[in-house]
């Protein structure tokens, strides 16, 4: 996000006021590119077609998405927009296609973006082009205000102005007492679940000794910066099992043992992660994508309904609800310098144990407020976006009443 203070100094307030009475807010701000001001500057562009909102995670998918939204134009019609000030254009086409993405059809479907605030065409010629663009053209909004525009069918992306909960229980054939199940959320922490599912695949040896890097330490930085995020007490030189880090994921939920565990499979972490979504297809799922690993990133979605699936595949594997037992656990490490060291890993939800779950995993990040999945009594449950602790464990007190 280090563009975010950039953007919002460059931004124009959208003037409520000046609405018409008759027209919807999505109808005034069609075509428009708006910066979400109370969530981090993010970016979002309203079909003018549709009158959806299409979030643009950053330059590039802004890129892919709008020409990928592209609407075929040939030379001749093109040079009717003017690309410059004081340039003449067809007034009827221009003000037909603002807003819109223009693809020249005759060359090499090169794309176009027409500002319905001044009539003429910029030329996206890459996700550069198109971050200068939203940082250009970009007009702030509220959650209040974006609330009211609604969110496009399509896109596997979060609906940042959500502000309710989601959850639904799963038997393994049937879902019940569903709420907001098909509302795409981040799923936090709840994607190692599929990390695990992923390392099974790859049938790891679960005694190979694991050195710890500086890189896998540094690894929550590039996503919480200086935040606390959820760990044990690893240190670069550290070396132990590739079960000890396992426990460490699951257990106390430890994002460095996670990448540490990704990188022990000599998988880039890009690789890694089609692996996520190449698995997340094979179990038809089709509102869940993964960005990173460990759950940091908040662009890692899925829906309770899916996540269900997950939990399902995941809470069937012995290695998966075995290890969530061990909830005091000591790795025997062995430091950098040659010194033996004891790193505990403790499983401190301790409302969540009241409920004697046969296995659990939880999850938090500001985007995705509080997540879970259990399993009890052999059915799944699976809450996400609970806005507190009480409202979680409520949550689940009901659905196993």
């Amino acid at each position: 996000m280090k563009y975010i203070l950039t953007l919002i100094l460059l931004m124009t307030f959208l003037p409520l006021s000046a609405l018409a009475a008759e027209t919807t807010l999505a109808d005034e701000l069609s075509g428009r590119i708006l910066l979400q001001v109370e969530s981090y500057g993010r970016a979002w562009y309203i079909d003018p077609v549709s009158k959806e909102k299409y979030y643009l995670q950053d330059g590039n998918a802004a890129y892919d998405l709008m020409k990928n939204m592209g609407l075929g134009i040939t030379n001749a019609d093109l040079a009717k927009i003017p690309a410059a000030k004081g340039q003449k254009g067809n007034i009827k086409l221009v003000n037909r296609l603002k807003g819109r993405i223009l693809l020249q059809v005759e060359k090499n479907g090169e794309a176009w973006y027409v500002n319905p605030v001044d009539g003429r065409r910029y030329y996206l010629q890459d996700g550069q082009a198109a971050y200068k663009l939203m940082r250009n053209f970009a007009l702030g909004i509220t959650n209040e205000n974006l609330t009211k525009i609604p969110m496009n069918k399509t896109q596997i992306a979060h609906d940042t102005c959500f502000n309710d909960v989601a959850y639904v229980k799963f038997d393994g054939t049937n879902f019940s007492d569903g709420y907001n199940a098909d509302q795409i959320l981040p799923l936090a922490s709840l994607t190692k679940l599929m990390t695990a599912l992923v390392l099974i695949d790859l049938k790891p040896d679960w005694d190979k000794k694991i050195t710890i890097t500086k890189d896998q330490i540094d690894y929550p930085t590039a996503y919480v910066g200086s935040d606390k995020s959820s760990e044990v007490d690893l240190a670069s030189g550290d070396t132990m099992s590739f079960y000890d880090l396992w426990v460490a994921m699951l257990v106390a939920s430890s994002n460095q043992a996670a990448a540490a565990l990704v990188d022990s499979t000599s998988l880039s972490k890009s690789e890694f992660i089609k692996l996520m979504n190449d698995k997340a297809q094979e179990l038809e799922l089709t509102k869940t994508k993964f960005y990173d690993v460990a759950g940091l990133d908040p662009h890692n979605v899925t829906t309770a309904k899916e996540m269900a699936e997950i939990a399902y595949q995941s809470f069937s594997i012995a290695k998966i609800t075995d290890a969530g037992e061990n909830k005091n656990y000591t790795i025997a490490a062995t430091a950098s310098n040659g010194a033996a060291k004891a790193i505990d890993v403790l499983d401190r939800n301790y409302s969540l144990q009241k409920f004697e779950p046969q296995a659990s995993k939880t999850g938090f990040l500001v985007e995705a407020q509080r997540t879970v999945a259990l399993k009890k009594n052999n059915q799944i449950i699976v809450i996400m976006h609970a806005l507190s602790m009480s409202q979680r464990n409520s949550i689940i007190e009901k659905l196993l009443d």
